[in-house]
Formats: structure tokens, sequence, C-alpha cells
């Protein structure tokens, strides 16, 4: 270990699951995947990561697996962590209003700093879905470092994007080669190819190798993968973010982000469809499923906020969009999402009369039939 070559390297680890995510689901990942990984990682005490967890699923931890939440505190403690801030209920942040974008921004950093306290100034957009709209928000709340998707610009690694009044944000970019191959498990879980793609990458760019990708990579989407995860690891140098920019820094200025997410593929933006898998302007059930929320939100501008505002704001998350895209079909989990929805709804217009609440839930109606309808013929 001591005479091999250096090859740095940070892996930014994103663990989410939605809000409607099924108990017994839940369960299966902690065992497979949270549990062994965390506890590996506490035994590699060489390897360090940088680490999402949306706010909605730390909730979940904090009330249900203290065990999980304790494992990840130790290895705070132990410096292996360096927690990123996000987006709390998990929305594709460029596809909601920028007073929503502020919202679930800061119940993340608030909540995220309540449960294992400190501070962070690295930030995960959710699939790495970015605009240059959403940058104000994040340097509002004190980010000073954001990771973006690979065809977000031209330049190589990163830069510095500047606001109008001079305030800045530094951006970096994922690595999509490797960090797909690692997910998809292309290496087949051999590590010396793994490590002479990342030394190869490395000598090419003279950078860290800035990876990105599900923790449930590790366990629940490969089974024992965290094992192929901490061999590779053992033989790299690994960084958290901020390590990284210290010790490279990036003094290079962007002038333009390009709006994309870790999904979008160069014929996408072409297309100019920067969200595909949220929001595909010919898929009618993407187009339907967003006129529904556009409908929560034109009713939340006439009332003031009540019990119903974090069922509001959860109603965004991304995964009802995902499961009705081009890389997924999911008619049960679509119904899920629509469900919440109209739970939601309700609960916002019960004070309103009975007549409003009729012709809201007319519209409703109108726009879940039509779902239902067009998941029904693609079933058949």
């Amino acid at each position: 270990m001591a005479n091999r070559e250096s090859v740095p390297a940070v892996f930014i680890l994103h663990a989410y699951q939605p809000i409607t995510q099924k108990r017994e689901i839940l369960d299966r990942i902690i065992t497979n995947c949270y549990i062994p990984f965390f506890e590996n990682l506490l035994k590699n005490k060489h390897t360090k990561i940088t680490l999402n967890i949306s706010g909605c699923l730390l909730e979940k931890l904090a009330v249900d697996y203290p065990d999980v939440l304790s494992l990840i505190e130790r290895a705070i403690l132990a410096d292996q962590i360096e927690l990123m801030g996000s987006a709390f209920y998990h929305p594709i942040l460029p596809l909601i209003t920028i007073d929503n974008q502020k919202y679930q921004i800061g119940k993340q950093k608030e909540f995220s700093h309540n449960i294992l306290g400190g501070s962070t100034k690295v930030f995960f957009p959710p699939e790495l879905a970015v605009s240059e709209d959403i940058i104000p928000q994040l340097i509002e709340k004190k980010y000073e470092i954001v990771v973006v998707p690979e065809n977000s610009y031209f330049q190589l690694i990163g830069g510095n994007y500047f606001l109008e009044n001079g305030k800045s944000i530094l951006t970096i970019k994922r690595d999509k080669e490797i960090s797909n191959k690692i997910s998809f498990d292309h290496f087949k879980r051999d590590v010396s190819i793994g490590f002479r793609e990342l030394q190869i990458k490395y000598k090419m760019r003279d950078y860290p190798v800035i990876l990105a990708m599900d923790l449930e990579t590790f366990g629940e989407h490969h089974d024992e993968y965290y094992e192929f995860f901490f061999e590779l690891t053992a033989m790299i140098d690994t960084f958290t973010l901020s390590e990284c920019v210290e010790k490279y820094p990036i003094t290079r200025v962007i002038t333009n982000i390009t709006s994309s997410s870790w999904s979008t593929s160069e014929e996408d933006l072409k297309d100019s469809i920067p969200y595909p898998l949220w929001d595909h302007p010919a898929n009618p059930v993407h187009q339907l499923q967003q006129t529904h929320l556009r409908l929560l939100d034109q009713i939340k501008q006439y009332l003031t906020n009540g019990d119903w505002i974090d069922d509001y704001h959860a109603a965004q998350y991304s995964c009802q969009f995902w499961w009705a895209s081009r890389y997924s079909w999911g008619p049960e989990l679509i119904h899920t999402g629509l469900k919440f929805q109209r739970n939601t709804l309700g609960k916002m217009i019960e004070d309103l009369s009975e007549d409003s609440q009729q012709i809201i839930f007319n519209l409703s109606n109108d726009i879940i039939k039509r779902i239902v309808d067009i998941v029904s013929k693609i079933e058949e």
C-alpha cells in the first residue's frame, strides 16, 4: 500500500427513499445495504465518502432506525463522512417554483443540522438536476460547492459560477463514465480493472476523479456489492469533496450552466429536453402528472399555510415521474404518486366552501382519469 501509485478520488453517495416507500422495502434496504455499508466503512478507516441523505429518509432513520443513524454519526465523528445538503423531499429542483426550492433546501439544511449536527458547504441536487435558476437559492443558504452533471458546460473539471451581484459558487463535475460503470457493475467486481480505469482517468485529467452514485448501489441494487466498494477504496486515496477542492483548487470561471441531470443524454440536450425522466414533452403521463401538481400550486396561492404544507412539498417527489419514464415503467407507483397528490389536495381545500371544493375536485378528477386511461391502455 505504501509504495503504490496515488490515485485520488471522491465518492459522492446519495441515499434516498421516497416518502411513499413501503416499510418492508425500506427494511430490506436497511438490512442489505445501509447497515453493512456503514459497518464496513467504520472498519475501513482510510475510506472517506461525501454523503447525501435526503431529509425524508433521514427523518425515517431518526424515528425507526436509530442503529443506522448511530453508525452514520460514528463515521462523521471519525471524519470519514462529509454530509451534503440537498432538497428534503427529493423534487427535481428546476421543475418547482423558487419559493418551493427555498423551502425544500432550507428544510433539509435545518433538519440535517438538528439530527446530525454541524453544517455543510457542499450541495447535491436531486438527480443532479441543475439549472442556472437554482444557483441563487444555494448561495443564499451558504453553499459554496455544488456537484453538476458532466454535460453542464464544456470545461473539463469545474469552475466558479458568478451571479450579477458578485457572489459565486464552485461547480464541480461528476465523472459520468466511471460512475455509471461502477453503478451498473460494468467491472464485474474486478477491482483491478476498476483501479486501472480510475488511474487512467486521473492521469488524463490530472485531477481526482469525482464519482457520484446511489448508496443503494452497494447492497440493494447488487447483492453484497459493498465488498467491491471497500476493496476498490483500499487501493486508492479517497477524499471528501471539500478536502479535494482544498487540496486541488479550481480557479477557472464558467459563464453558463446548461440545464441537465445525470440521466440527460447529449441527444436529449439537442432536443431541448433537460429532464427527460421527469418532464418529457412527448410523454403524456409526465405532462398530466405535472399538470396535476400545477393545480396544487395554483390552489396554494389562495391559501394560508396550514398543517398540509409539508404534504404539499412532499407531493413533488421525483419517483412518481421516473416510474413513468423511458427507463422504467411502474403503474402501481404512478398511481401511488397520484393518490398522494390527491390526498394532499383534499387537505388543502377542506376549509373551502363545498362548491369550491367540487369545482377543484372535478378538475383533479379529469386529470387523474386521463392518466389512468393512458396507463391502462399501455398495460393492455
